[in-house]
């Protein structure tokens, strides 16, 4: 990436040793150096540290990289879509087998609503460990220098640096679904509570 070498050749401008650069900033020499070398990135504040430090705009340090981080965002966002997809289509087919099962035969319900319970546990903890990898945290450092780099050329911070309007939108109709399946599950799973229907 360009900002690891904008940051080597900034830093030697101003005469700066990783250390003093560090100390100006409030991190350790050790994150400066994974800075240059490309292995970790700063979030918003330590970028705009890092631009008052070196006299620069913040996206005078990531313009050159937009676009790269941009295809970053987007696969991160995608991969969070596929799998929110994935557990929307999960919790329907759970919903109307549990409907299904409660009409046709009622002693397998309970396992039935076991079955379903493990699946939404395996779901929700593949869609939480997603969200906590490596590449979904790189995105996330990117969205937020973008969104910082949009800030100082404008004033204000825009939240839509590096969002996919489509992938947005689908994720807010499978949240929906989601929502509305759990409900039906809630109800299933629970018939003696009034707290699903309530909730409608």
């Amino acid at each position: 990436m360009r900002f690891s070498e904008i940051v080597c050749e900034l830093r030697a401008k101003k005469s700066l040793s990783r250390e003093k650069l560090a100390k100006k900033i409030g991190v350790s020499p050790d994150v400066i150096a994974a800075w240059e070398e490309g292995t970790q990135y700063p979030d918003q504040e330590h970028l705009l540290l890092l631009a008052r430090a070196f006299k620069v705009r913040i996206s005078d340090l990531v313009n050159e990289d937009r676009e790269l981080m941009l295809k970053v965002i987007d696969g991160t966002e995608t991969q969070e879509t596929v799998i929110m997809a994935g557990l929307s289509v999960l919790l329907v087919i759970c919903a109307g087998a549990l409907v299904g099962i409660q009409h046709v035969d009622a002693d397998l319900v309970g396992t039935a609503s076991r079955v379903t319970e493990v699946l939404l546990l395996v779901g929700f903890a593949a869609l939480a460990f997603m969200r906590r990898t490596p590449n979904a945290r790189r995105a996330a450092a990117f969205r937020d220098a973008i969104e910082a780099a949009e800030g100082s050329e404008q004033g204000l911070l825009k939240v839509t640096a590096g969002r996919n309007t489509r992938l947005v939108i689908a994720q807010f109709v499978l949240g929906a679904i989601i929502a509305l399946t759990l409900i039906v599950l809630l109800g299933v799973l629970m018939p003696e509570s009034q707290l699903p229907w309530v909730m409608l």
